[in-house]
């Protein structure tokens, strides 16, 4: 991938948060980086696999704190595991669904596994990735693409 499609997830990413804060409450991109070993891993993830003219994943990792903030906004009363895992599900969902629109017809997503810390062995995670950390609220997300174009090894 190159810069102006990875640009593209951090203005989705952005939109998205943006559209759930105050103008006093943005959300804020940090420096992102390429990751070669262990993977970045918050409270919760949530992992599309992507396939088409690329392949691999992407996934958003984040804290209980942001999902029960997001919860909250959303009008949801009952807050546990699984509501938090429901909404960090449509969190990755809504995300690579708006990157599937930017990147066209050759693009195909998974539905998301959401998994909590302790399960994240569960899930297929690529070796290397691009890491996107983000604030929102004061609180430190992460969205991670392992994306290579098809047949790339």
């Amino acid at each position: 991938m190159n810069a102006d499609q990875l640009k593209i997830f951090q203005n989705i990413t952005l939109t998205y948060f943006a559209k759930m804060a105050s103008k006093e409450e943005l959300p804020v991109l940090e420096e992102a980086y390429l990751q070669f070993e262990s993977p970045v891993l918050l409270d919760y993830t949530s992992l599309v696999h992507i396939s088409g003219s690329y392949e691999g994943c992407l996934y958003i990792t984040t804290t209980t704190g942001v999902l029960e903030v997001l919860l909250s906004q959303h009008g949801e009363k009952e807050v546990n595991d699984i509501t938090r895992l429901d909404m960090c599900r449509e969190l990755s969902n809504v995300l690579a669904g708006n990157a599937s629109r930017a990147f066209g017809a050759d693009w195909t997503i998974s539905v998301p596994q959401s998994v909590t810390a302790d399960k994240i062995s569960t899930l297929n995670l690529p070796p290397s990735t691009f890491i996107m950390p983000f604030l929102w609220k004061g609180i430190k997300s992460f969205l991670v693409v392992g994306l290579q174009t098809k047949g790339q090894s």
